[in-house]
């Protein structure tokens, strides 16, 4: 029997990396167009491996899969797939770290410095025929920069940010001692010590139980007034209503959020209206390059797996 091959819900619009993958190897590749527990059901019930986006696969998702032995996620993360019931069903959970950590860091920064500088305020005023359109601005040199997260998105731009001339840079990690680099400028630091003394705040933080809602009423509460949150990482490391209050009262000065809790934002969300929120859509990732990377490496996770072999970023180890 042939083998078959879902992508689950396409992003991109094109294929030519998983096609080419998969070259030589007799499998069918479908494209399908999931975005709920009961497509991904109708869609992969019968995949022999699955190529997933951002569709959701749930335990009752992974039930009712008949022959899938790989889920193979495009990207770092991998909150929508049930890593427990796809491992006790015997099936590998696989993911792509590292494709994207310089464009997540240029992002981050590129945040940064636009929050600062209100470039797109001013943006949106001059195009509306305003000028003169000064609001307080201070200089980042001078100041403090914290950094939540020392993964590879986190160490990139701690790297990128050393000439900015801050007066120190606190970065929070568990395992932040063994990774910095002797000879460049940057703390460790506690938490506390990252949310207390820091002007600018970049979350470079995977989304676990600890970290969930991690900046809240409480947290932010403890911040410096003024002080500004980039979020490249995951939408739910923010309590977002706790965010929109303290933005609008102004005890933060300013957002740059690539990420939210949910996506993609309602047209309700209040963050649309706001102007000292810079928004995105979850598209640090991108560049054309981590793409193709991306798209090959996704497909290459599964064809290990179909193959017989173990594969090489499994976050997972199904009894198989």
């Amino acid at each position: 029997m042939m083998m078959k091959i879902v992508i689950s819900d396409d992003r991109f619009g094109w294929n030519d990396e998983e096609e080419q993958a998969f070259s030589g190897f007799s499998a069918e590749l479908v494209v399908a167009d999931c975005h709920t527990e009961p497509d991904v059901i109708a869609a992969c019930a019968d995949a022999d491996a699955i190529l997933l986006n951002q569709a959701p696969v749930t335990a009752a998702v992974v039930e009712k899969l008949r022959r899938c032995r790989v889920i193979s996620r495009y990207g770092i993360g991998y909150d929508n797939v049930d890593i427990r019931a796809a491992e006790k069903k015997g099936i590998w959970v696989t993911n792509v770290p590292g494709y994207c950590t310089e464009e997540v860091a240029e992002h981050a920064l590129g945040m940064l410095l636009c929050c600062v500088r209100r470039i797109p305020f001013k943006d949106r005023g001059v195009r509306r025929g305003g000028w003169n359109l000064n609001q307080p601005i201070r200089r980042m040199s001078g100041r403090t920069l914290g950094i939540l997260g020392f993964g590879a998105t986190g160490r990139a731009f701690w790297e990128k940010v050393q000439g900015f001339g801050f007066s120190r840079i606190l970065v929070c990690d568990p395992s932040i001692e063994r990774k910095l680099l002797p000879g460049m400028f940057g703390e460790a630091a506690s938490f506390d010590d990252v949310i207390g003394c820091s002007d600018f705040i970049s979350l470079h933080l995977p989304l676990r139980e600890d970290t969930r809602h991690i900046i809240n009423r409480r947290t932010i509460a403890n911040m410096k007034d003024g002080a500004i949150i980039i979020n490249t990482s995951r939408g739910p490391v923010i309590n977002e209503d706790d965010l929109i209050e303290a933005l609008n009262t102004g005890k933060l000065g300013a957002a740059g959020l690539d990420v939210f809790e949910r996506e993609p934002l309602p047209p309700s969300s209040p963050l649309i209206g706001m102007d000292n929120v810079i928004l995105t859509d979850h598209s640090a990732y991108y560049s054309q390059e981590a793409v193709s990377i991306l798209k090959t490496r996704t497909a290459m996770n599964a064809r290990d797996v179909l193959e017989g072999r173990v594969p090489k970023t499994a976050v997972n180890r199904p009894r198989v």
